[in-house]
């Protein structure tokens, strides 16, 4: 109400929505306009329309309309001879000190644009000559996203700030200002690069002691946090420092299809792997909401989706190739994309700039199929001791599964995790390889989500057996054979919820226990800090 407005009008005026079943009838309202407003969005951009949520009416505790009412002042309005329109917006201004206001007690705001101002008149009770300017929706969100929706998903990128600003005249760049690349945002910093060879270990096994006789003396008999304190010195031995930290997390998700799929081996069509990875971009899938309880930073990579993003920004895109070849019939893939796809893990996680921990997930229709073949490859397992029913499939499907596996096997015998990836892996797989031999390079400790990236964890352990020392199990799945490869990797994972999701689930809600298990170590005092004796019992 203290904003500023032309003439001092104070244009404005604030309705209060609770009533539910008012609010019902706007939401009919907004559904109707909702629905023809997606019709002139053809192909890709109306999946990703259709996957956004535009409103909270219904959700949220309060909705506010803003209205204007441009006779508030009388005919004359000191300012606005030329401008009639400066009464809206004056409201604008209304508008954005609410939202300021609200941000700063923690209160999300919403601005619901898709509906008919006639429509809020007849169904509100406005008065004809009032204005409905702002259709607002708040609450207490779980999480205050660091970017834009719009921009998360894709559907547009910020624009860069130089072109925008202009000198004395339209067109002439105003060269003053605080970026020099003219982006608008500050520039990043240099990435660390990692050692051409993984230390020794000396230096890790030194932290690591240094951080089990600290866990010895806090105020706790010793050994009570159990499991605990094994994760508090695996991270210590890792990062090389006696107390660890776990402040920048994130999770990195790979997506690609799989040629295996032809052999009708998933509950689920081949293209919802695209679909998924538009939910991701929307935010709309189990794991947005997991990561934004962690408030974890969340990037999804198409390494062989078999669909074509356009370029949407809120994607990396490091595709290989659209889907891998059914392994049933020839090699998955060929020598030089797993190297296109090893390199893409890689690049992934140097773009993901320094961190304490990352956590792991993939996305691909059939992916428990090739993940299956890999595992029985490398732990010379038979087909039915390693297919389980990955999205849930009945008999028949089951049944696919194992003949599928065991015909890649038979076709292609690889003899190591190189020949196992290439000739019956997934992009997505391959990739998580890479992504788990850099962060190990890195110090980044490795929070493994299921059987598909405990399949990835097999083959880079193989491949680069100092990559273990990063690995962290995040859960056990109900996939059958994952206790078999968390047993051959030495692993006991974290918790067990009978979870079989992917998408990084499992491995977003152990980050919660690394972090609390680093707070751990940093914040609790020593007997000698708090002034405290021991027991005198031995």
């Amino acid at each position: 109400h203290h904003a500023p407005s032309v003439g001092l009008m104070q244009p404005w005026s604030f309705l209060i929505l609770r009533d539910r079943a008012v609010r019902a009838r706007v939401h009919a309202h907004f559904a109707d306009v909702n629905a023809r407003a997606a019709e002139v969005w053809e192909g890709d951009r109306r999946d990703t329309y259709s996957a956004l949520k535009l409103q909270g009416i219904l959700d949220a505790p309060l909705n506010v309309l803003v209205t204007c009412d441009p006779r508030r002042a009388g005919e004359h309005v000191l300012g606005r001879f030329t401008m009639p329109e400066t009464a809206e917006y004056s409201t604008c201004l209304a508008v954005q000190n609410l939202w300021l206001a609200a941000r700063a007690e923690g209160v999300g705001v919403g601005w619901m644009s898709l509906a008919e101002p006639e429509a809020l008149r007849t169904i509100l009770g406005v008065p004809e000559h009032v204005v409905p300017v702002a259709y607002l929706t708040m609450g207490y969100p779980v999480a205050f996203p660091p970017r834009p929706m719009l921009e998360n998903v894709g559907w547009r990128a910020r624009e860069a700030l130089q072109p925008l600003v202009h000198e004395d005249t339209w067109g002439r760049p105003h060269h003053a200002l605080p970026f020099a690349d003219g982006s608008g945002t500050a520039t990043d910093g240099p990435q660390p690069t990692p050692s051409a060879q993984v230390d020794d270990g000396v230096a890790g096994a030194r932290q690591a002691e240094h951080a089990r006789t600290r866990l010895d003396e806090l105020t706790k008999p010793p050994g009570s946090l159990g499991r605990l304190e094994d994760l508090i010195v695996s991270l210590a031995r890792l990062q090389e420092r006696p107390q660890p930290r776990c402040d920048r997390a994130a999770l990195l998700l790979f997506a690609g299809d799989h040629g295996v799929s032809a052999q009708k081996v998933s509950a689920y069509r081949p293209d919802v792997t695209a679909k998924m990875v538009y939910q991701y971009l929307a935010g709309g899938a189990v794991v947005n909401a997991l990561c934004r309880e962690q408030q974890l930073p969340f990037t999804v990579v198409d390494v062989g989706v078999d669909h074509d993003f356009e370029g949407a920004p809120g994607l990396t895109h490091a595709k290989v190739r659209r889907g891998t070849r059914d392994f049933t019939k020839t090699a998955a893939m060929t020598a030089a994309e797993l190297d296109a796809a090893l390199t893409a893990g890689r690049d992934a996680v140097r773009a993901l700039g320094p961190l304490d921990a990352l956590a792991l997930g993939e996305m691909g229709i059939a992916n428990t199929t090739s993940a299956s073949a890999v595992v029985a490859a490398l732990l010379r397992l038979r087909a039915d001791e390693v297919v389980g029913r990955g999205t849930g499939v009945g008999e028949v499907t089951l049944g696919r599964k194992r003949d599928a596996v065991a015909a890649g096997l038979a076709l292609h015998q690889p003899t190591d995790a190189d020949a196992a990836l290439r000739t019956l892996g997934g992009y997505e797989i391959a990739a998580l390889v890479g992504a788990m031999e850099e962060a190990r390079a890195r110090g980044i400790a490795v929070v493994l989500d299921g059987f598909i990236t405990g399949a990835a964890a097999l083959a880079a352990v193989a491949r680069t057996p100092a990559v273990a020392d990063a690995l962290i199990a995040g859960h056990v799945s109900a996939e059958r054979a994952h206790v078999l490869v968390l047993g051959a990797l030495g692993l006991a994972p974290l918790l067990s919820l009978d979870m079989c999701l992917g998408e990084g689930s499992g491995a977003v809600l152990a980050i919660h226990l690394l972090r609390s298990a680093a707070r751990v170590s940093a914040e609790t005092r020593t007997f000698e800090e708090a002034n405290m004796r021991r027991s005198e019992d031995p």
